[in-house]
């Protein structure tokens, strides 16, 4: 297989694949060899693959190239039949050990996580396993167990935490689709800074496991490089299933019947979303996009939210310090873990946070929040943001968590205030550059439950201001 037909797969969307499976012009095995291919030759750079799965994806695209030449593939069913798909490493899967970057935790189990079994009923390939931050709790994806990933836009900055994983190996072309999770933003930031493409549904949309699922703050997600591939994925992963009793029925987002007509829309853009301190090219490409929906007919009106990001932090940091630091800390006496730093001092900051803010006073805090969130966007579909207030981050954890300025370092990252208002759908999108070459994005918020006008918007932005030809350079 030459260079050339590796990198063809490489930036080819799932969706045109399984077009070109079904008219015979392409087999799975083809594709996946040349994938393996691509990984081999770019993974070394940016070191975002925890585990290789290249024996039972041959084995599983055979059989798809089977199916496909004998007319036994039904879309409906298999809507991934021998789409190739990386799987963030904490989506265990059965036969396979899973740690979440902490060896002492390392298990092998005999299932499979919610998700990646909808996704190997529904025909999907996985290839890879993507690397994460330890216990997925940081916006850098770097551990002692795999080391640092670093963004394949530059490898002197991070492409985010915790499925940085997921997004370099989107962004480097190795597969179509990935999943992700966002607890704090760990779908939306990678997406941003890979420029790519992330979804966090509304809780209980994509179910998870105990107990971590019971945090109303978490969502297991897609990631692609298109809207519709993300569509694809996450009508694949959506609905309630037996393993999660806070998952809700499944309710397919629907794929919008014109893409270009936008006249009963509006949309609301935020720059600071409150008092972020938002860097020039993140609000200058934020801005540039909203605008261009105006080609479609939205309506687009700047808003803003009486919000304050020290606030913010403070509040979903108590937040966790009441569920997820307890869990994590539990997890690290029993096995005797040895974690960075980087951990130690989220657990600290939490337990500090928790301390001072009883969980009562969370709950009615963030009740205030959702309230404000709600009275802002009435009358309007959807609220444009940034997912980042920073143009990008270095691929280190910091050395200490609270900097120079007094903050934790997590809060210059804007996807936070929409865990907090988790019922509502948030989709992260490509917005441009920023000055150092890495990607910048915007998230698109919707109303509660409210999918389909959030893809509705995204796919109006990926014909109005596309981002499918930029690719990194290796």
């Amino acid at each position: 297989m030459t260079q050339e037909e590796s990198n063809t797969y490489a930036y080819a969307s799932a969706e045109s694949l399984v077009e070109r499976y079904q008219s015979g012009d392409l087999e799975p095995s083809a594709v996946i060899d040349g994938l393996i291919s691509r990984v081999e030759e770019v993974n070394p750079a940016i070191n975002a693959v925890a585990e290789k799965l290249y024996d039972t994806a041959r084995e599983k695209a055979s059989k798809a190239d089977e199916s496909y030449a004998n007319g036994k593939n039904d879309h409906h069913t298999q809507p991934l039949l021998g789409v190739p798909v990386i799987l963030k490493e904490k989506h265990q899967l059965a036969g396979h050990p899973v740690s979440q970057g902490v060896k002492e935790l390392e298990t092998v189990p005999d299932w499979n996580h919610p998700i990646v079994e909808r996704i190997l009923q529904a025909g999907g390939v996985p290839l890879v396993r993507s690397t994460t931050p330890e216990f997925c709790s940081a916006t850098v994806t770097e551990s002692k167990m795999w080391g640092t990933t670093v963004n394949p836009w530059n490898a002197e900055k991070t492409p985010g935490g915790s499925s940085g994983g997921s997004g370099a190996c989107l962004a480097s072309g190795f597969a179509p689709v990935a999943t992700g999770s966002d607890i704090g933003g760990s779908t939306r930031i990678p997406s941003a800074y890979c420029g790519v493409v992330g979804y966090k549904a509304p809780y209980g949309v994509v179910p998870g496991l105990h107990p971590s699922t019971m945090d109303w703050y978490r969502s297991d997600s897609a990631m692609a490089r298109s809207v519709g591939d993300v569509r694809l994925l996450h009508n694949v992963i959506a609905g309630q299933h037996p393993k999660d009793q806070l998952s809700v029925p499944f309710r397919p987002v629907p794929e919008p019947a014109d893409k270009t007509d936008l006249h009963d829309v509006t949309v609301l853009v935020s720059t600071t979303v409150g008092d972020y301190p938002t860097q020039r090219a993140t609000a200058e490409n934020l801005m540039e996009a909203a605008e261009s929906l105006r080609q479609l007919g939205a309506t687009v009106k700047e808003c803003q939210l009486p919000w304050h990001a020290e606030e913010i932090m403070d509040l979903a940091f108590a937040h966790y310090g009441h569920i997820l630091g307890p869990l994590t800390l539990h997890d690290i006496v029993r096995s005797h873990a040895t974690v960075s730093p980087y951990i130690h001092e989220w657990i600290e900051r939490a337990q500090e946070a928790a301390d001072a803010m009883p969980l009562d006073v969370t709950l009615s805090k963030e009740s205030v929040m959702r309230d404000q969130l709600s009275a802002v966007m009435d009358g309007a579909s959807a609220l444009l943001c940034p997912v980042s207030a920073i143009d990008s981050m270095g691929c280190h954890a910091p050395v200490n968590s609270v900097g120079q300025c007094g903050h934790f370092y997590w809060q210059d990252q804007i996807a936070l205030p929409f865990n907090i208002n988790n019922r509502n759908p948030s989709l992260a999108v490509p917005s441009g550059f920023g000055p150092e070459g890495v990607p910048t994005g915007l998230q698109i918020v919707g109303k509660p439950y409210d999918e389909a006008s959030v893809f509705r918007i995204g796919y109006g932005l990926e014909i109005t201001h596309p981002w499918s030809s930029a690719h990194p350079k290796f």
